[in-house]
């Protein structure tokens, strides 16, 4: 009888894994569905009192079945009160407070440059702790991006240090029993990097291990061959070690969706950035970076759950607008176009995507505590 109960048990756990790609996370996106997660500030989000009220959730009857915030390790900063890095408020607990986003999960960018090796000796193991009881007081689904766009340049993240950070942090949530959090491993797939480094690594080299990692991640930026073929790397390595997959980043940068114009990104890339300014039509800005972003999806939504859009106009934030220093990104809220944002809703309200309101978390197999 003992042997039957293990054998029935294992099949149950197969089973278990064949639906959600992974067995770690204490919830996770159905197959055959995918999350809407939008971000990455408030004024993106919406929602909010002035001047946080003209986002997403403000301009569209459905509500982002996630929202997208950031912090960072050691100083927790927008956790517990508002901060401003120049791109936009972040200020977590607005977001969790706000009863309008209450069915919705959450997105964390965790921010780890100059802090890896800390992190792993230990140093700053009450920050981690205090970032697993914010975590757990939550009581809704997580993902956390842990050193997030670990193989872009701009973070120089050493893979070894890398991998133990990643691990400690791991650890110590479970040992805390933070049930709520799925764990992210969040490559760039970054054209850019490419170019700026010379060399494409192999993105293995920072891979902590198949049991600290629920999703594999990636950014999209750049509608392009290159784009995809790095996009493809990723996603094929999830595909091998049995993990669903997140788009965790997402945007048109170049693009603005109300002047209508494209401009180059930087001169690693495509030139001075800001400068070639080309006219475009709105129905051409969607078929050229909104059409191959869905029709990737699309392709492999064998293996990508959940998918993240930058909802927000980067050219008024202080970090990203003029004179340019970290690349053009331009306008890219998806309502602020009465074509784009048709199309967008068109899209993202299909049978196959999950959005926010009250079975939310049951259908995530998720309950609240």
């Amino acid at each position: 009888m003992q042997r039957l109960i293990v054998y029935f048990g294992l099949i149950l756990l197969g089973l278990v894994t064949s639906l959600f790609g992974q067995t770690s996370a204490k919830f996770s996106v159905p197959k055959d569905k995918m999350l809407l997660v939008v971000g990455q500030d408030l004024s993106a989000i919406g929602g909010f009192e002035a001047p946080n009220n003209n986002g997403y959730v403000d301009n569209f009857n459905v509500l982002p079945g996630g929202v997208t915030f950031y912090t960072n390790l050691p100083s927790l900063m927008g956790l517990e009160d508002p901060v401003n890095y120049g791109a936009g408020d972040v200020c977590a607990p607005c977001v969790v407070d706000n009863p309008t986003l209450k069915n919705t999960a959450l997105s964390i960018g965790l921010y780890l440059v100059d802090a890896l090796e800390s992190i792993a000796k230990g140093t700053y193991d009450d920050e981690v702790n205090e970032l697993g009881r914010w975590i757990k007081k939550t009581n809704r689904p997580v993902f956390l991006r842990i050193g997030y766009e670990f193989d872009g340049n701009w973070n120089h993240y050493e893979p070894k240090a890398y991998q133990a950070a990643f691990r400690r942090i791991v650890d110590i949530f479970r040992k805390m029993g933070v049930d709520n959090c799925a764990f992210v491993w969040h490559s760039g797939t970054s054209p850019v990097d490419d170019k700026i480094e010379g060399f494409h690594e192999n993105i293995g080299d920072w891979w902590p291990g198949d049991e600290y990692v629920d999703y594999c991640g990636y950014s999209w930026f750049v509608a392009s061959e290159e784009q995809a073929k790095l996009t493809d790397e990723l996603v094929n390595f999830a595909r091998a070690h049995n993990k669903p997959a997140m788009v965790c980043e997402s945007s048109p940068q170049g693009y603005d969706v109300v002047r209508l114009t494209r401009r180059n990104f930087g001169a690693v890339y495509d030139g001075p950035a800001g400068e070639n300014l080309q006219v475009k039509t709105s129905e051409q800005i969607w078929s050229e970076w909104f059409v191959p972003f869905f029709e990737y999806i699309e392709k492999n939504k064998d293996v990508i759950r959940v998918v993240a859009y930058i909802d927000c106009n980067w050219d008024v934030q202080p970090m990203w607008g003029p004179p340019y220093k970290d690349g053009y990104w331009g306008d890219c809220r998806v309502e602020a176009n009465k074509y784009i944002k048709a199309k967008w809703l068109e899209k993202v309200t299909a049978a196959d995507w999950l959005n926010g309101g009250a079975e939310l978390f049951t259908t995530m197999g998720y309950t609240k505590h």
